[in-house]
């Protein structure tokens, strides 16, 4: 009677069983052995209790990742979704998509942004340029904005809704540094 390999359980015919060689018996102890636990191709993901306290580090991750937020707005007051910190002598540049429902659904709003800030050395925030695009069915003009928050030298992502209605809004964002 065969065996099963202690990791993937990966039937080996015994003596007698072998329809193939012991090539094909050492390549399933190799394919045991393998580590089975690397995206994206290797196999199971690793549950977040398995992964140690700064193990994944910004180096370590794509720039490809978008963080996600969101934001409740009840006027036309903006309400911040996001602060992003802008380090002195650096440039930034922040990208990403928005969508925002009435909480009755009646209304919604989305689009894509992009911003490009500077700081001097010694010097705060700068807007150096913006493109928003909104498309809404709204009666009023929700929308979202960057602004140069040079009291804590960031940029504030906010959005904006319309007096007297309340709007949930997901924002989902990219930053680019330089330097890195």
């Amino acid at each position: 009677m065969g065996t099963l390999t202690p990791n993937m359980s990966v039937y080996k015919p015994a003596s007698g069983e072998e329809v193939y060689g012991t090539a094909f018996s050492a390549g399933l102890d190799r394919i045991d052995g393998h580590d089975h636990s690397g995206a994206p191709d290797n196999g199971v993901p690793i549950g977040t209790d398995g992964i140690q306290d700064g193990a994944i580090t910004p180096a370590k991750l794509s720039q490809q990742i978008l963080v996600q937020t969101t934001a409740t707005t009840t006027s036309a007051t903006p309400v911040q979704a996001a602060s992003i910190p802008v380090a002195e002598s650096s440039a930034v540049t922040i990208s990403g998509n928005f969508v925002g429902l009435r909480n009755d659904a009646t209304e919604s709003v989305g689009g894509n942004f992009m911003g490009v800030f500077h700081r001097t050395t010694g010097g705060s925030v700068s807007l150096v340029g913006l493109i928003i695009n909104v498309f809404d069915d709204s009666t009023g003009s929700p929308t979202i904005d960057l602004v140069a928050d040079t009291l804590n030298e960031a940029i504030s992502l906010d959005c904006i809704g319309e007096a007297a209605k309340t709007f949930d809004w997901v924002v989902a964002y990219n930053v680019l540094k330089q330097p890195v």
